[in-house]
């Protein structure tokens, strides 16, 4: 089970979005390196990562939406998804040291 999980974090850090594709992405690909580190490191479980991932995968999902509904984002969408990105970025903080 754990192999899965490192193996599947691995792949989204290996394609998740190129650092040059835009703000957004640029932290989304961070912080899918950091729940990767978090993992090799033994600092996150397979649950904790798990649910980690769910909520990154959420916030993609959210903006793929907003992406769809209004023709691009707008700068209050991107306000908000920042938001979100930055709340998934303090529990990925909370797990790793608790």
């Amino acid at each position: 089970m754990k192999l899965k999980i490192i193996t599947a974090t691995a792949l989204a850090i290996l394609f998740a979005a190129p650092a040059s594709a835009g703000p957004l992405n640029n932290i989304w690909h961070h912080q899918q390196v950091r729940i990767g580190n978090g993992i090799a490191s033994g600092r996150l479980t397979p649950v904790e990562a798990i649910g980690l991932e769910a909520r990154e995968a959420f916030i993609r999902g959210e903006a793929r939406f907003l992406r769809a509904t209004g023709g691009g984002l707008s700068p209050a969408e991107k306000g908000f998804l920042r938001s979100q990105l930055a709340a998934a970025s303090g529990a990925i903080r909370y797990h790793k040291h608790n």
